[in-house]
Formats: structure tokens, C-alpha cells, sequence
């Protein structure tokens, strides 16, 4: 995925942005493989080169879930009763928000542009790092190697640094490409709602959109992006999955 966001022109001659009056909504040929859309662009090169904005969106809103849900957690997780409740208290706010509705919210004050898709989704990621983040040091905190650091007179901010967050990296790279596959799920009904980005930048999500009106006349237009959306979000989560064994301290006492 990210080598076809990088060199699109390896994969694709066609360019995305051409249209052709002749070529309307045309099938599957040599010349266009997945057929043409409703300006008679080359469906294939679309999805190609919106491959770009679709990793800039799924990397980026993981970015944002991780700075604001990593040290939240951190702190909530090493903290008193008091602002351990406050943050988990604003956290479950969140996941308890409508999510298209506070989607509505921000595009219409800030516009449908990538960034805000990236804040929007990013913004609804946050706790989820954060719930797990918080766990994840409550329960490393009391392990003997975090305990006898307290007790050599090392800092907090230092045992979280050192011994805490390094421990904890293995459920972080196991939920980061599951995030990343929700982004794009998300990305895609958000623009199927309307509220995606808008042209002439092109995501999977409104090339999906700008489908719904040619399900009949020509459904091979819409299948090649709902597959498009869908391989890409199951290799993710794939990915996810292999990161949990490739961490899982049971298997490796096995191999041994």
C-alpha cells in the first residue's frame, strides 16, 4: 500500500484527472481494466493515485489517536483516583458521541478537506490508545523490574520511559493497523455520507460515492472500489493479527 502511494506511475499510465467524453462509464477493457467513470477517467488510475490521500488519512489519524493517547494514558494510568477518573471519565465522553454527528459538527465549520478527516478520525481513535495505554501501565507498574526501579530513587517520568512504554509496545503495534483499516472504513462512510474531501482530490471513500448513482448501468464502477476498500482494510487487520503472535510471549517460549 504504501509502495503504491509513493510511485503510483509504477502501476498506472493513465492520468486520473483526464476525462474523455467518449469514454463514459465504459467496462472492463485491455485499455481500462476497471472500466471508466462518469467523466470517462480511468477508474484504476483514480484508485491508484487516491491511495496517497487514503494513507495520509489512515497514518495520519493514528498519529493523533498516539500523541494525545499515549501520555493520557500514561498519566491516568500512574495517577491518583482523582484525575485517573477525570481523563477516563472524558474518554468514555467521547466514545460515547455520536461520531457522525460530531463528524457533521467539525465539517461544518472547518470544511471537508483531508486535514479535518484526519482530526475527526484521529480525535475518535484517541481513546481507544488512551484505554489501552492506561491498562497497560496500571498492570506494568507493579511488576518487580518497574517496582525496584521506584525503589532506586529513578524518576517517574523516567521509569515510565524506560520501563514502562517499551513494555507495552507490543499492544500498540498490534492495534495501530487495526486503527489504520477503521480509518479507512470510516473515511468511506463519511464520504458516502458527503462529507469527505472534495474534488479534484479523490479518496476511496468518494470514488465509492460518486458510484452509487450507476449501481445498474455499470456496477463494475462501485465493486472495484468497495474491493478496493475492503482488500486494503483485511490486509491491515491481517497485519494486526500478525503483529499480536509475533509479540505473544507464549508463543515464543514454544519455539524455544
Amino acid at each position: 500500500m504504501l509502495t503504491v502511494a509513493l510511485w503510483p506511475e509504477l502501476f498506472v499510465t493513465h492520468d486520473p484527472t483526464a476525462v474523455d467524453s467518449d469514454s463514459i462509464l465504459q467496462s472492463a477493457s485491455w485499455e481500462h481494466p476497471l472500466g471508466t467513470d462518469e467523466a470517462g477517467a480511468d477508474v484504476l488510475a483514480r484508485l491508484v493515485h487516491a491511495t496517497q490521500l487514503e494513507v495520509v488519512i489512515a497514518a495520519g489519524s493514528v498519529i493523533i489517536a498516539l500523541v494525545i493517547g499515549v501520555p493520557s494514558g500514561l498519566l491516568a494510568g500512574n495517577s491518583g483516583k482523582l484525575i485517573d477518573g477525570g481523563i477516563s471519565s472524558g474518554a468514555s465522553a467521547i466514545l460515547a458521541f455520536p461520531m457522525v454527528l460530531f463528524a457533521i459538527l467539525v465539517v461544518s465549520s472547518f470544511g471537508t478537506t483531508a486535514l479535518t478527516l484526519v482530526g475527526i478520525i484521529g480525535f475518535v481513535f484517541a481513546p481507544r490508545v488512551f484505554v489501552l495505554v492506561r491498562a497497560q501501565t496500571k498492570a506494568l507498574k507493579e511488576r518487580e523490574f518497574v517496582v525496584a526501579a521506584r525503589v532506586t530513587g529513578i524518576s517517574p517520568r523516567r521509569t515510565m520511559a524506560r520501563h514502562v512504554l517499551p513494555n507495552m509496545a507490543g499492544p500498540l503495534f498490534t492495534l495501530i493497523p487495526q486503527l489504520m483499516a477503521e480509518a479507512l472504513l470510516i473515511e468511506a462512510g463519511l464520504s458516502f455520507l458527503g462529507l469527505g474531501v472534495q474534488l479534484p482530490d479523490s479518496t476511496w471513500g468518494t470514488i465509492l460515492e460518486s458510484s452509487k448513482d450507476y449501481y445498474v448501468t455499470s456496477p463494475g464502477y462501485a465493486v472495484a472500489a468497495g474491493l478496493t476498500i475492503t482488500i486494503a482494510a483485511g490486509l491491515l487487520m491481517a497485519s494486526g493479527e500478525l503483529a499480536a503472535e509475533s509479540f505473544n510471549p507464549l508463543k515464543k517460549r514454544r519455539q524455544k
